[in-house]
């Protein structure tokens, strides 16, 4: 398990997260003039997107930022919209060529325009989170398909991922999240040639134990992450409380 990294706390985790996406880009962008990178949107995400901002070398003009997931029954301007949050998070030069997933016409032609996108070149990096249920995006448990055959669809939220909104501070009350949302599918965000996992906090540490100890299935969805060959994880103590100390590597 040499690609989990336990950091000595959340904000070192987000600057190693950090480095390590912006080596990706960088790498992309050398070798065909462009990088295309998948976004997550949760505050587990927010001290590796502000970290990202501070990394060097990198031509924003040059990157194609897609996010991998949307909330379905509230604006796009909507303060928890996720689209909304990522213009809100990510370095100023990556807002300005971020494609966001549109909710406000028909979802079906939506899935169409946005699977096209996503597939008209290679992805080069995912930057995911793990959810307190194990979800990834929202694929949720026993719902999501490890081999699907779309890269995106509209999917019901599962009540421990909407709690989860709450606890996190995201919307007051559990009434106020969305039920439905469109989401990337496993195999989209599978397709990169990297990917960068962020997740902190103990509410988490047992959907991680989970993922990277147990088995591959759907009624774990993160744990799909074992099927990719450039995965690396960056964890919190809190997050990485149930991992063996000699699976992983520790970083000052």
């Amino acid at each position: 398990m040499k690609n989990v990294v336990v950091c000595p706390d959340r904000e070192t985790a987000g600057q190693r997260a950090a480095q390590a996406v912006a080596a990706a880009m960088r790498t992309a962008i050398d070798a065909r003039g462009r990088a295309r990178a998948i976004f997550a949107s949760a505050p587990s995400q927010s001290r590796m997107l502000a970290a990202l901002a501070d990394q060097d070398g990198i031509d924003w003009s040059a990157l194609d930022g897609f996010h991998m997931d949307e909330y379905l029954g509230i604006d796009m301007d909507h303060p928890q919209a996720f689209g909304r949050w990522l213009e809100q998070n990510l370095p100023a030069g990556a807002v300005r060529t971020l494609e966001r997933i549109r909710t406000d016409g028909d979802i079906e032609p939506e899935i169409a325009r946005y699977t096209q996108i996503l597939r008209r070149a290679p992805i080069d990096i995912s930057c995911v989170g793990v959810g307190v249920n194990g979800h990834l995006a929202f694929n949720e448990p026993h719902i999501a398909k490890l081999d699907d055959d779309v890269w995106m669809r509209e999917v019901r939220l599962d009540e421990a991922s909407r709690r989860q909104q709450v606890d996190d501070g995201l919307f007051a009350t559990l009434d106020a999240v969305p039920v439905t949302a469109l989401t990337l599918t496993i195999p989209a965000l599978l397709s990169a040639q990297s990917i960068v996992c962020v997740v902190d906090g103990a509410r988490k540490a047992e959907a991680v134990a989970a993922a990277l100890l147990g088995p591959v299935s759907s009624a774990l969805p993160a744990s799909a992450l074992r099927n990719h060959d450039n995965v690396t994880w960056f964890l919190d103590p809190a997050a990485a409380e149930h991992l063996p100390a000699r699976l992983v590597r520790q970083e000052a």
